[in-house]
């Protein structure tokens, strides 16, 4: 058969044997047919790209990626694969919980319509604790459609494992329907001991991206776990978990990964995606081989996609970089199903349409807010209030405080701040106080409240809380800082009110502009909409805000409803 496109005088990067060898890599339709010494696939028709010498690897792939939070999944496809990576699993249950099921797989159906590789996860525990957080978002029957679905390859991961742990029959039903449908189980086990670990791949799951220590990798590994090993912009853990591999390079490293659990906008742009991911775990002393390996046939072989993409080999998808440094391979040129569509980190093919826009089957039915939604009465006797402290961009702990009352009202002062999460349809609203985010902020609201996304509003002018609030409602989602009755910086969020309709670098510069705004009032977290938008989160201690007002889940339970 005569090639469309042959790569020669290029050193393939073998992921199969580990080797690198001098060979030609013909291509016909999106598949490739040959690899090898010879050049007798080339005809008159042939386009034939000299690699120079260059190394020819495979599409790079993301096993966890989070591309639907901030930007849109298109947009994420149409940045990073100008960086080497063809394609990704996106866990997918945030813009899956902001849409709803019939929306969410309409879109990801759209999704596989444009370059690159793009799967997804969906939901079994959204919110993590229903009845706190409201009702499951997604029902039995929408789990069970989805699962039918072919680019659906996986459950999102299982953030509240230890209901897992203590035997919640609702969530091991959801989990035993997955595994009937031969779907995988994504794990988030972060802190678990051996026993629960021993509990939860019990329960099928099949991977965790949490490890904090080579220990952690080690022990998740023994127990059958494919093992992930993340560096992004939430964490960069690499050095803590990279002895393990050099450990493990003795036995058996094809059950690890490279991920990045989501890499912001404006990182995308001064880091990359997979292949600094790469580079950093080359620099901390994995082989270069070894580390590709990773990020191609490792997580190829995990999702059971090895036979079509992942490696160089015939039959497979023509997803093929070429790379003039392994060390640090961040492609020149950038093939996806035999097409060339990056060069020198620029796109050769038309960006790709946004996924429809809209709230889907949730939308926001809460009426202009007026001051009076957020006072906060002050109530019983104890002087002392539970406030939410952040420790870091994710970790809150608990704080007791005293704060002023002014007739019968809290006023907090300094770097404490009102903090108010409402559900989409404005029936609940819990109250409480955070520390330690930006002093003297004046309100700030967002619709990216994790893992519900209602509209969550902070800050301690009443007035200011409120104009950002209906900033946000009238953008039918997004985020908006205001201080001094002044709009400061806004961020429209049109799709599922959590992700942008923009391409990459105009988001970025948006996430900038607020960033700077919320700096220059005091602010000094290394990422304040991070932190913002996982004060709810009720999977990672301490404190969190809910529906239900204040939640400790160390304790598991309401600590201050407001």
């Amino acid at each position: 058969m005569q090639a469309d496109i042959c790569l020669i005088n290029g050193r393939v990067v073998n992921v199969y044997s580990g080797e690198i060898l001098e060979q030609n890599v013909a291509l016909a339709g999106d598949k490739i047919i040959y690899v090898g010494p010879s050049d007798n696939r080339i005809g008159s028709n042939t386009k034939v790209i000299d690699a120079g010498g260059d190394f020819v690897l495979p599409g790079f792939f993301d096993a966890h990626a989070h591309a639907d939070l901030y930007c849109n999944p298109r947009a994420y496809m149409d940045f990073v694969i100008t960086r080497g990576t063809t394609g990704f699993f996106n866990d997918g249950h945030d813009l899956a919980n902001a849409l709803g099921a019939g929306p969410y797989l309409n879109m990801t159906a759209q999704l596989s319509r444009g370059i690159g590789d793009i799967y997804t996860g969906v939901p079994v525990a959204s919110p993590p604790f229903p009845g706190i957080e409201g009702r499951d978002l997604w029902t039995d029957e929408d789990l069970r459609q989805a699962l039918a679905v072919d680019r659906v390859l996986s459950v999102s991961e299982v953030t509240p494992y230890l209901r897992l742990v203590r035997g919640d029959e609702k969530l091991e039903k959801r989990l035993a329907l997955a595994q009937k449908h031969d779907r995988l189980i994504e794990g988030h086990t972060t802190g678990a001991n051996v026993d629960k670990l021993n509990r939860l791949a019990a329960a099928g799951v099949t991977s965790c991206h949490e490890s904090l220590s080579s220990a952690d990798v080690i022990d998740r590994l023994r127990l059958g776990y494919a093992v992930m090993l993340r560096h992004g912009s939430i964490r960069q853990d690499l050095p803590r978990l990279i002895e393990a591999v050099k450990k493990l390079q003795y036995y058996d490293t094809s059950r690890l990964m490279l991920v990045t659990d989501g890499i912001f906008p404006d990182h995308l742009i001064c880091r990359g995606n997979m292949d600094w991911v790469i580079t950093e775990a080359i620099g901390l002393g994995i082989d270069p081989v070894r580390a590709i390996q990773m990020a191609t046939i490792n997580p190829a072989r995990y999702f059971k996609l090895d036979h079509q993409i992942g490696g160089i080999a015939p039959g497979r998808k023509a997803n093929l970089l070429v790379a003039t440094s392994l060390k640090q391979p961040t492609p020149r040129l950038v093939i996806y199903g035999g097409m060339p569509v990056a060069e020198n980190g620029n796109l050769l093919v038309p960006a790709g349409d946004c996924p429809v826009s809209g709230t889907g089957n949730r939308p926001f039915k809460i009426k202009p807010l007026t001051v009076d939604a957020f006072r906060v009465s002050k109530i019983g006797g104890n002087p002392l209030v539970p406030v939410i402290r952040i420790v870091d961009q994710t970790v809150t702990d608990r704080q007791d405080l005293g704060i002023s009352c002014e007739e019968g009202e809290y006023r907090p002062q300094n770097d404490v701040l009102k903090i108010v999460l409402m559900n989409r349809k404005g029936t609940q609203a819990g109250k409480g106080f955070v520390k330690g985010f930006c002093p003297g902020l004046g309100g700030i609201a967002s619709t990216i409240a994790h893992e519900t996304h209602g509209l969550m509003i902070m800050g301690c002018a009443d007035a200011d809380m409120a104009r950002a609030a209906n900033e946000v409602l009238a953008m039918d989602g997004g985020i908006c800082l205001v201080q001094h009755g002044e709009v400061k910086a806004r961020i429209p969020l049109p799709v599922g009110a959590i992700a942008s309709a923009e391409d990459i670098p105009t988001l970025a510069a948006e996430i900038a502009t607020l960033h700077k705004e919320i700096e220059n009032l005091g602010c000094t977290l290394p990422y304040p909409l991070w932190t913002l938008g996982f004060l709810s989160f009720t999977s990672v201690l301490r404190l969190r805000i809910t529906y239900s007002g204040v939640f400790d889940v160390k304790e598991g339970k309401i600590v201050f409803t407001g």
